[in-house]
């Protein structure tokens, strides 16, 4: 009969598959609740919940089941002795429906999921493959409030640090940004961008880099950045400004932007349920990308007042 049915197209509504298993159950009663798993990747099973950024768009995928009554529970995908395979056989029959894919480490790691059982989407440009619907906050955006700010204060040099692997990961849309927006700002110095080659700090090349073109204003989303500066004897603003684009943990006392991460969650979490109530789960042929502009400016004490 499968055989039959399979030779047809036909394919089972989950759905309706986890409700018939609900009442065939040995002990009536309960209320079927369709589960999504937040899959993290990080070297320990807790790591994630150091992260700031992920941690909050946890909470907003949470809060986006609303009174759908979706569980939302959290998974890592390094468990011993549990491969990909395996853990979307354990995922399906618990009854999860959609994952979320957090931010990945910079070393993707192999995920052998079974992705036709899910609707899934992912928070970033982190996995490449496959390409799942993704909701990434919006780095332009932040960038141009950051530079936006940055002007309004007459600072005419501007200089942005990043790590080449972020800028990859990101799309280059900051580093792509802040050069397109060099041309429309021509009483603004050129200071070429410093692209760390590597994931880790590099001290000697920061340095080298601002003695070298003397940038008025640092836009970075470094936490290396402050106490470089105070080991060169410079202190923001007196000396040179300092703007975050991003802040991992944010502080009162730097200048910048923090991305209001529980805003991607929700929005994350509303686009996951409608794939799951629409019965739209694989890889899809069409990836979709929803950029969301949520973050907030903090004034700070790290730029002069404009």
């Amino acid at each position: 009969m499968h055989a039959a049915a399979a030779s047809l197209g036909y394919r089972p509504d989950p759905l309706i598959s986890a409700l018939m298993s609900q009442r065939q159950a040995r002990k009536p009663g309960g209320t079927l609740r369709a589960k999504i798993a937040f899959l993290t990747a990080f070297p320990t099973r807790h790591g994630w919940r150091r992260s700031r950024y992920i941690s909050d768009c946890y909470a907003g995928v949470a809060t986006a089941r609303g009174p759908r009554g979706y569980l939302v529970e959290p998974r890592w995908l390094f468990e011993p002795q549990i491969g990909g395979r395996r853990l979307s056989r354990i995922l399906w029959t618990q009854n999860f429906q959609g994952l979320v894919v957090a931010p990945l480490p910079v070393v993707n790691p192999p995920m052998d999921i079974d992705w036709a059982q899910f609707s899934a989407v992912t928070l970033d440009y982190s996995m490449a493959d496959p390409v799942l619907h993704r909701v990434v906050d919006d780095h332009a955006a932040g960038l141009e409030r950051l530079l936006a700010e940055i002007d309004r204060r007459g600072y005419t040099r501007p200089g942005l640090v990043l790590r080449a692997p972020q800028d990859i990961r990101t799309r280059h849309s900051r580093l792509g940004f802040f050069l397109a927006q060099r041309l429309h700002h021509p009483r603004w110095r050129t200071v070429p961008p410093l692209l760390l080659p590597e994931d880790r700090w590099g001290p000697a090349p920061f340095a080298a880099w601002l003695d070298r073109h003397r940038p008025d204003v640092i836009l970075t989303e470094e936490p290396e950045v402050p106490g470089a500066l105070r080991r060169l004897g410079l202190h923001p603003p007196r000396d040179v400004g300092l703007a975050f684009f991003h802040q991992e943990r944010p502080t009162g006392r730097l200048s910048g932007i923090r991305v209001l991460a529980e805003e991607v969650g929700r929005t994350a979490g509303n686009i996951l349920m409608r794939l799951i109530e629409t019965n739209e789960r694989g890889v899809p042929r069409i990836p979709g990308t929803t950029l969301v502009s949520s973050l907030a400016w903090n004034d700070g004490r790290t730029l002069r007042p404009a």
